[in-house]
């Protein structure tokens, strides 16, 4: 009997495991942007910071835009400055240098959040593949609430022991 619920607690835990992967493979367009929270939940109140990347040298800023889960606007970070901290994409010698920008947000507001990344090249156009082309690229992620007193984690250890007493009942 121990084995088994062994089993299904390791099998519940790992439920709640997730595996962030950047979205960088889209620079190999020559943009991307991913979050710190990409592919993670977000409880309420908590910074989510928003990464966008180019290899493009001509763009000198980016307008973040972050969106509420009803797809309306919840603030726009305008014209934050790219640098670089000498990465290259592809990482070898042939690469092109990396640029970023960052900005920062508290969502508060459950669902699944979006944010928008437009690159700017010189005299503030949005800057693309080719000049009428405006290049944008997103990211979601999801804002969870958090369960009172005893948070996610203690909810699920909780839920296990009851599981456990259930068990230990239904077998004497």
């Amino acid at each position: 009997m121990k084995t088994k619920f062994t089993v299904l607690a390791f099998a519940l835990f790992s439920l709640f495991i997730f595996s962030a992967s950047a979205q960088w493979s889209a620079l190999s367009s020559g943009y991307a942007i991913t979050t710190d929270y990409h592919g993670k939940d977000v409880i309420p109140g908590t910074l989510v910071t928003a990464t966008a990347g180019t290899t493009d040298p001509n763009v000198l800023n980016v307008t973040f835009v972050w969106m509420f889960p009803n797809e309306s606007i919840a603030i726009i970070d305008a014209e934050v400055v790219v640098w670089s901290n000498g990465t290259k994409y592809p990482d070898d010698d042939t690469g092109s240098f990396i640029y970023y920008a960052e900005s920062s947000f508290r969502p508060t507001v459950v669902g699944d959040w979006g944010v928008q990344a437009w690159f700017n090249g010189p005299g503030g156009h949005l800057h693309g593949q080719e000049t009428d082309i405006i290049a944008i690229r997103a990211t979601s992620f999801n804002v969870i609430p958090e369960i009172p007193l005893i948070g996610t984690a203690g909810s699920i250890i909780a839920m296990l022991l009851g599981l456990g007493l259930f068990w230990n009942k239904k077998k004497k």
